[in-house]
């Protein structure tokens, strides 16, 4: 038997936190019933709680995808210590438990973004001139990683062409979201928060910050559009499950390495 482990973060003070995480996981019921004998969500402010959660599954090979951003404390330390894990590869107790990386770094995280920017800017009028894409991070200056998810995406998708610019801004860093906004060159800019779920920030501070009046906000030199957090949007169930995949060709990867 087989099982997919899906690890959010949760909230205490915000219930949407978790959200995304079972409705990922639903979705991945669904569309891989064949592939996935259990399909399980655990967190580390929320119960079920990731310390716990695989006395909860019954199958031997169990692979567990962390619904996170970036590398950082919680992928790299958190989860691997409440769950057991010594490395990508775990075997224990009769059971194999392979670890995959985060959601943001995985190669197909571009067409998710990709997919959010079509799905907002649907049936929307869009000024002449040219069109600047913002990828919106919270960052820190305690780990670059979670910066370095923000630029990785953010030079994809402008290897592909398909926007005249692509910017990156942050919340609690350099370049500061508002500034970035502010000064990019574009008649239409179009803003996607690269956060799991939707929270305070994307709510709140980031539409007060910039002045925002909805999906939509005319201003005098530029149209805005301001999408939901690409975490929420329903092909990241298929990055889930493409992230689970990785790990199998990883273990081949490091057999064949060893013989």
């Amino acid at each position: 038997m087989k099982a997919l482990v899906i690890v959010g973060h949760g909230s205490h003070l915000n219930e949407d936190s978790s959200l995304p995480v079972y409705e990922h996981a639903a979705l991945v019921r669904d569309r891989y019933a064949g592939e996935f004998d259990e399909v399980v969500e655990c967190f580390w402010k929320e119960e079920p709680s990731m310390r716990h959660v695989l006395d909860l599954v019954e199958s031997e090979d169990i692979y567990v995808v962390p619904a996170f951003i970036s590398e950082g404390y919680f992928t790299q330390q958190v989860i691997p210590r409440e769950l057991g894990l010594s490395g990508p590869v775990t075997r224990r107790d009769g059971r194999t438990i392979r670890y995959a990386g985060p959601l943001g770094t995985y190669e197909g995280m571009p067409d998710v973004i990709l997919e959010r920017v079509d799905d907002l800017l649907e049936g929307k009028e869009t000024r002449p001139g040219r069109t600047a894409l913002v990828l919106l991070g919270h960052g820190t200056d305690l780990n670059k990683n979670s910066s370095g998810v923000i630029y990785l995406n953010a030079e994809r998708i402008r290897e592909r062409g398909v926007y005249d610019l692509v910017e990156v801004g942050f919340l609690d860093q350099d370049p500061p979201i508002a500034e970035v906004v502010g000064g990019v060159e574009a008649e239409n800019v179009v803003l996607i928060p690269v956060f799991i779920a939707e929270g305070w920030h994307t709510r709140e501070t980031i539409p007060e910050d910039l002045g925002l009046t909805g999906e939509v906000t005319e201003m005098a030199d530029r149209t805005v559009f301001y999408g939901a957090p690409v975490g929420t949007h329903p092909s990241v169930a298929d990055l889930i499950v493409s992230r689970a995949r990785e790990t199998d060709e990883r273990e081949a990867e490091l057999a064949r390495d060893v013989s």
